[in-house]
């Protein structure tokens, strides 16, 4: 992507306080990133009023509309402070790690849901998780395909962000499960679910894992079980990968050796599965066996596989090619 800065690439102002720095909202668009200097007339306000006016000044300097907001924060009189200065009819959305903010908001027809993790102890991790959020958010479709979103940080730092969603990727993701005929949550659920081992691996140690997404029967043609199916017993509501309370529970299974096996609905129904790669099929430069595997079984089965490698990527399959690719680390 060909990236463009505006002026002498002023800081982003992302903290609680009044600073000395320039401060500026970020766009985020198809073919450019470039920043809104406020001048420091504009800034000299409270940190109650600065974070609405930002929010003014993006939304006068966009070209066009916005079909959403996103914001996090923990304070109610800041949400009902942006809630002000708002066009009554653009959606708005508010993640908070607190229910009694949640209880408060709903009071006020807010929307709003709260995030299993602490916003305080965040700091600027929280921009790592922002493209999760807009993933959540396109996979429930409260955020339209295609559709621009203004991301408002109100916790733990402060900053205005506009994002394209075409940009993330999300239109390839898309794709891929009108193709395959899944639901959409389910890959964006799954690549939540390879972001969090990827991420947080094990016991410190960086580790993989293997998903593979489609016809049961094929994909265990495919395969040999390598241990006791360890999801034999549970309900269909524990081996959902739709709901994120599963997800700790299938990154264990996944730290198993071999893949975890999903319907095209997202429900798990095997775990350590050896999947039997041709003999024909040979790695490409710098792939490795993981990766091999899912691009064999994807292939296979006509399906989806998701790759997880120790060094950091998530890679995504689809009738043996590779359709989509992040970095995490």
């Amino acid at each position: 992507m060909e990236k463009k800065i505006l002026e002498s690439r002023p800081s982003l102002s992302l903290s609680r306080k009044r600073t000395s720095f320039p401060t500026c909202v970020l766009f985020i668009g198809k073919s450019t990133i470039s920043c809104q200097v406020l001048t420091p007339q504009m800034t000299e306000v409270s940190t109650m009023s600065d974070l609405p006016h930002m929010v003014s000044v993006a939304l006068q300097s966009s070209s066009s509309s916005f079909d959403a907001v996103l914001m996090v924060s923990n304070d109610s009189r800041k949400v009902r402070s942006i809630v002000e200065v708002l066009p009554s009819n653009l959606p708005l959305r508010v993640m908070t790690s607190l229910s009694r903010v949640r209880d408060v908001l709903t009071e006020h027809d807010i929307d709003s849901q709260v995030l299993e993790e602490g916003l305080s102890s965040k700091g600027l991790s929280i921009l790592n998780e922002l493209y999760d959020l807009v993933l959540q958010g396109m996979g429930e479709r409260w955020i339209a395909k295609g559709g621009r979103l203004l991301i408002v940080l109100a916790e733990p730092i402060d900053g205005v962000i506009m994002v394209d969603s075409k940009m993330l990727g999300a239109e390839r993701l898309t794709a891929i499960a009108e193709e395959q005929g899944i639901e959409l949550e389910v890959l964006i659920r799954m690549v939540e679910l390879a972001r969090a081992i990827g991420t947080r691996g094990r016991e410190g140690t960086a580790i993989g894992a293997l998903f593979s997404i489609g016809n049961i029967q094929k994909m265990r043609g495919h395969s040999t079980a390598m241990v006791l199916n360890p999801f034999k017993g549970h309900s269909v509501a524990k081996r959902d990968v739709k709901n994120k309370e599963n997800h700790e529970t299938l990154a264990e299974f996944a730290w198993l050796d071999g893949a975890i096996l999903f319907n095209r609905e997202g429900i798990a129904s095997d775990a350590g599965r050896y999947i039997q790669v041709p003999s024909g099929l040979t790695p490409k430069s710098g792939e490795g066996g993981r990766h091999l595997a899912a691009r064999a079984i994807s292939q296979l089965t006509e399906g989806v596989a998701v790759a997880v490698s120790s060094t950091g990527s998530i890679v995504l399959y689809a009738n043996g090619r590779e359709r989509y690719r992040v970095r995490i680390k």
